[in-house]
């Protein structure tokens, strides 16, 4: 059982971070992140299941400055880097809906070479431990293409269980969403 502070709408998520987390860490995102934060956005591999659309440069800049609204209220997006620890350059980003008074949707985007070594299952982790149950969020949810087996894996191994599937139209291509829920 988690032990957990009240959460009031003033409360900035940002507050928390930094947090280390093996070889990440999770930090707010920076203006100076443009350069990294353009290149995973930009690829069309990690945005092929994605809801958002590639930027330009003044775009992504406003973008990386409200990153993170504060306060934090129902309805709105927060944003927070994932950044590599040895160097703190960033490697992706993990995205919040805050759905209700205590719910969450939550996705992430890593850049390719940053795949397939765990870090976006230590960044979720420690997203989830750290930043969302001490801010009193007990329901979780993630909604991915079913095609995306990576991100199907990554949330299973987070303890998220499958809610529902729908057959969406999504970039003008049919396709099936999983919704995966889990609570705290």
């Amino acid at each position: 059982m988690h032990t957990t502070e009240p959460f009031t709408t003033d409360q900035p998520l940002l507050a928390r971070l930094p947090v280390a987390a093996g070889a990440v860490r999770l930090r707010a995102l920076r203006t100076d992140d443009v350069d990294d934060f353009l290149a995973y956005r930009s690829d069309p591999e990690v945005a092929r299941y994605q809801g958002w659309q590639p930027m330009d440069r003044d775009s992504a800049l406003v973008f990386l400055h409200d990153a993170a609204p504060s306060p934090w209220r129902l309805g709105d997006w927060a944003q927070i880097g994932i950044a590599r620890a040895e160097d703190d350059r960033l490697l992706g980003d993990i995205g919040l809906l805050r759905e209700g008074p205590a719910q969450v949707q939550l996705g992430f985007s890593l850049a390719r070479s940053a795949q397939g070594r765990g870090w976006a299952h230590t960044a979720v982790r420690a997203c989830i431990d750290r930043l969302l149950v001490p801010l009193g969020m007990t329901r979780l949810r993630g909604i991915t293409d079913v095609r995306n087996a990576a991100s199907l894996r990554l949330l299973s191994r987070l303890g998220f269980l499958h809610a529902s599937r729908e057959d969406v139209v999504f970039r003008g291509e049919t396709c099936t969403e999983v919704t995966l829920e889990r609570c705290l």
